[in-house]
């Protein structure tokens, strides 16, 4: 049964069962799991972020955070299948979702001891993905259910480049679109004393529908997560993703 979960949040850690996942579990943080509906926090018109993307912008820190468990991808590849490792208990990403009048934000943040912004012979960057689907949450969240039931993908590159708006319709066929539409910042913390982390900004205007490109005009919108761990050889299918859909409610009171 899907559930909704309100700006508020859940201000408590919820009682789960005990896993790896869960000793870094951080307090006030809400979990989101598939078939979860999560309002989009609405930013009063008038209140800007320093600028269009900014991961530090105090306004995050006024808004309601969530989690969600990614956990080892199942394997869609050969090649894929003898690198993962499904004994991985995972870890959470820590989410803001966030709307303007015009303009839509997903906020990401996740625990990552090194900083891999490079890819080389055997070297590999950090990235991350947030995954939409163009039609209904009967859509397969890995990658989409073929030509007829596509996804729309903006995937952040730990290298700083620019954050690519993609699209595909099953495994293998994976599209960079022409809209520039989705933009994006990061920024990677070094804590003394507490892991480092990443946290990624990602935002495209709520009007723009391209080909290919995820409507938000729309009361819910199907939503997955995907991040990769450079330094733990990840890329391509091997990867840590959401289980399933979380529907973002649209709505505007």
């Amino acid at each position: 049964m899907r559930q909704l979960t309100s700006t508020l949040g859940v201000l408590a850690t919820l009682a789960l069962p005990a896993t790896a996942a869960d000793t870094i579990v951080e307090a006030n943080t809400a979990l989101l799991q598939a078939g979860d509906v999560v309002q989009v926090a609405k930013i009063p018109d008038g209140i800007y972020l320093r600028n269009v993307n900014d991961p530090d912008d105090i306004i995050w820190e006024r808004l309601p955070e969530y989690r969600v468990e990614l956990l080892p991808a199942p394997a869609v590849h050969p090649s894929v299948e003898l690198r993962v490792n499904y004994d991985d208990p995972g870890y959470y990403a820590y989410l803001h979702l966030a709307r303007t009048s015009d303009r839509l934000y997903v906020r990401m943040r996740w625990r990552d001891d090194t900083k891999d912004t490079a890819t080389t012979k055997d070297r590999f960057r950090d990235a991350a993905a947030v995954q939409f689907s163009l039609g209904d949450d009967a859509t397969s969240y890995l990658m989409g259910s073929g030509p007829d039931e596509p996804v729309n993908i903006w995937y952040w590159p730990g290298d700083g480049g620019a954050v690519q708006n993609l699209a595909a319709g099953g495994y293998g066929s994976t599209t960079i679109l022409d809209s520039r539409s989705v933009t994006g910042d990061a920024r990677y913390t070094e804590k003394e004393g507490d892991p480092n982390e990443w946290a990624v900004v990602m935002s495209r205007p709520i009007g723009v529908a391209g080909d290919y490109e995820a409507s938000f005009r729309r009361a819910e919108v199907p939503m997955a997560f995907a991040v990769w761990q450079g330094s733990d050889g990840q890329r391509d299918g091997l990867k840590h993703v959401s289980d399933g859909w979380i529907l973002l409610d649209m709505a505007q009171d």
